[in-house]
């Protein structure tokens, strides 16, 4: 897998979701009918932020049945990964801790949501190396 130039806008992310969802690859066309279902997009705002994302190295087009078929060339969970602790570190100090607190406390997480943390910091290994860990 290469490494693609540059962060990802929302709307770029958006499209890298669709692509991710599909390993056979989509069209431009299949990827806008994708994004229109949950907003007005124009069919060549998604041609340009698709042609930006092939060009900067995060898809690739390969010609199948006479179209271009787009697929990602970066695993999802290292992008959503990458793009979570830049959001922690640009936001809260490197403090994940602080997100979470501030999630509770607005009241966005769902008992299952909690639920579904507690598990995840249950199994979590314990280390005091982890930056961004706050005393």
């Amino acid at each position: 897998m290469t490494t693609p130039e540059g962060k990802l806008t929302t709307a770029q992310f958006e499209i890298m979701q669709s692509v991710w969802k599909s390993p056979e690859g989509l069209t431009v066309a299949e990827i806008w009918d994708a994004i229109s279902k949950t907003r007005d997009v124009g069919r060549t705002t998604v041609l340009n932020l698709v042609d930006r994302l092939e060009k900067r190295g995060w898809l690739q087009r390969t010609k199948s049945e006479q179209v271009f078929r787009y697929t990602a060339t970066v695993d999802e969970q290292k992008v959503t990964s990458q793009v979570a602790r830049e959001f922690v570190n640009e936001f809260f100090q490197g403090s994940a801790s602080d997100l979470v607190l501030s999630l509770l406390g607005s009241r966005r997480l769902s008992s299952k949501e909690v639920e579904e943390l507690r598990k995840v910091l249950d199994a979590a290994p314990q280390s005091s190396q982890r930056k961004g860990k706050r005393s």
